[in-house]
C-alpha cells in the first residue's frame, strides 16, 4: 500500500507542472544588439591587486629554509624589477624568464614548508617571499588572457595600459572596452589557524565607447586550496603562481565563453509537448499550432533578424519536414496524419559578430494526433 500510495504521488507530481521535457534555465549569454557594437576591442588592464596576507598563525613549527627564501627573494625581486621597467611584451617574455629560473635558484631549499605549521619567523619571511612573487599576478593575467583569445577572440583586440582613458581609446579607433580589474587576493587562515587559503577577486566590465553602455559586468572569485605558508613561499612562490595561472586560466575561459563564444539566443519549445513521463498528450485536429519562447541575452523578446528553424517528423520515419519562419510559432500548411505520434525540435539562426551562427536544437517535444471515429 506504501508502495502504490508514494506511486501514485510521484504520477501526480510529475504531471501536474505539464512539460514533462524543459531545458534547464541558464544564465543568458551576451545579447546580439551589444554583440553588433563590438568590432575593435580594447582591453584595459588589469590592474593591481590589493594583496592582504594572514600573520596570525599559530605557530608551532620548526623554522625551516631560510636560506632558501632570502635567495629566492633576491632573486625574484630582481626580475620583477627588470619586468617592471621593459613593460609590455618585455614584461611578458620577463615574466616567464623569472618564474623558469627562479625555483632553479632556490634548489638548495628543498625542505623549506616541510613543517606541518610554521612559527612566526617562517610565517613572516614567507609572506615576504608571496608578497614580491604576487607582483607579477596583473603580468599572469595578462598573458593567460591573451593567449585565451588569441585563440578563440571573434574580433580583433590589443591590449592598452590601465590609464588609457576611454576618449584615447575613440581616437586610437577603439568601438568597445573591456577593463579587467584584479580586486583582491587575500590569503585567510583556516579554522586550526596552521594553514592558509587565496582567495582571489576578479571583475571584467565590457563597455561600447559610441554609447557609453555598459554591455557586461562579471566578477570571478576563486579559492585557491590551503596550505602552509611555506609550503606556498617554497621555491620562490613557485606553487602559488601555478595556482593562479590555473585559476586565472579558468577566469580567461569563462570569460570569454560568456562573452563571445556562448548561443545569444535560447530557444525552449512550449507547445505541443510531451506530458508526463508515462504518456503522450493528444492534440485535437491535425493542424497543431507549434509555439516556443526564446530569450536574447536576457531580453523578455528575441532580437529582430532572428530565423527559426522547426522540424517535424513522424515517429519511426526517417524523413523529417523542415521550416523556416521568423515568428514564434507556427501552424504547418498541409493537415498531419491521423492517429499518429509526432516529434519536434526548434533552432534559432542570427547574426554573431556580424557571422551567422545557430543554437543547438531543443530537445524533441512529442505528441499525438486524434484518431478518427
Amino acid at each position: 500500500m506504501w508502495l502504490y500510495r508514494s506511486m501514485i504521488v510521484l504520477i501526480l507530481a510529475a504531471t501536474a507542472g505539464g512539460c514533462a521535457v524543459t531545458q534547464p534555465a541558464e544564465p543568458p549569454a551576451l545579447a546580439n544588439t551589444a554583440r553588433a557594437q563590438i568590432g575593435h576591442l580594447a582591453i584595459r588592464g588589469p590592474s593591481r591587486p590589493t594583496v592582504t596576507l594572514a600573520d596570525d598563525l599559530d605557530g608551532k613549527g620548526a623554522a625551516a629554509g631560510k636560506t632558501a627564501v632570502s635567495a629566492g627573494t633576491g632573486w625574484l625581486g630582481g626580475t620583477m624589477e627588470a619586468a617592471a621597467q621593459s613593460g609590455g611584451e618585455g614584461a611578458a617574455l620577463v615574466l616567464v624568464l623569472g618564474l623558469v629560473t627562479t625555483p632553479i635558484v632556490v634548489a638548495g631549499g628543498a625542505a623549506y614548508g616541510a613543517a606541518v605549521a610554521d612559527n612566526p619567523d617562517t610565517v613572516a619571511a614567507g609572506n615576504a617571499v608571496i608578497a614580491q612573487s604576487l607582483d607579477f599576478a596583473p603580468a599572469q593575467l595578462r598573458q593567460v588572457l591573451e593567449s585565451e583569445l588569441e585563440d578563440s577572440a571573434p574580433v580583433p583586440f590589443e591590449f592598452v595600459s590601465v590609464g588609457t582613458t576611454d576618449a584615447e581609446l575613440v581616437k586610437a579607433g577603439f568601438d568597445s572596452v573591456l577593463d579587467v580589474q584584479m580586486q583582491s587576493i587575500v590569503s585567510h587562515p583556516t579554522h586550526d589557524r596552521i594553514h592558509v587559503y587565496f582567495e582571489t577577486v576578479n571583475q571584467i566590465q565590457l563597455k561600447s565607447l559610441s554609447t557609453g553602455q555598459l554591455l557586461a559586468t562579471r566578477t570571478y572569485r576563486r579559492d585557491l586550496a590551503p596550505r602552509a605558508v611555506s609550503g606556498w613561499a617554497g621555491q620562490g612562490a613557485a606553487p602559488l603562481t601555478t595556482a593562479l595561472t590555473e585559476s586565472f586560466s579558468d577566469i580567461s575561459s569563462q570569460t570569454i565563453e560568456e562573452l563571445f563564444l556562448a548561443p545569444a539566443i535560447r530557444v525552449r519549445g512550449l507547445e505541443p509537448v510531451s506530458r508526463g513521463p508515462f504518456g503522450i498528450g493528444t492534440i485535437p485536429g491535425s493542424r497543431p499550432l507549434f509555439v516556443w519562447s526564446a530569450l536574447d541575452g536576457g531580453s523578455a523578446a528575441p532580437e529582430e533578424g532572428v530565423e527559426y528553424e522547426i522540424l517535424i517528423s513522424a515517429r519511426g520515419e526517417d524523413s523529417a519536414d523542415r521550416y523556416r519562419t521568423s515568428q514564434m510559432r507556427y501552424v504547418p500548411a498541409e493537415p498531419l496524419s491521423a492517429c499518429r505520434t509526432y516529434e519536434w525540435q526548434v533552432r534559432a539562426h542570427y547574426l554573431s559578430f556580424g557571422k551567422p551562427k545557430a543554437t543547438a536544437w531543443t530537445p524533441e517535444y512529442r505528441f499525438k494526433t486524434e484518431c478518427g471515429d
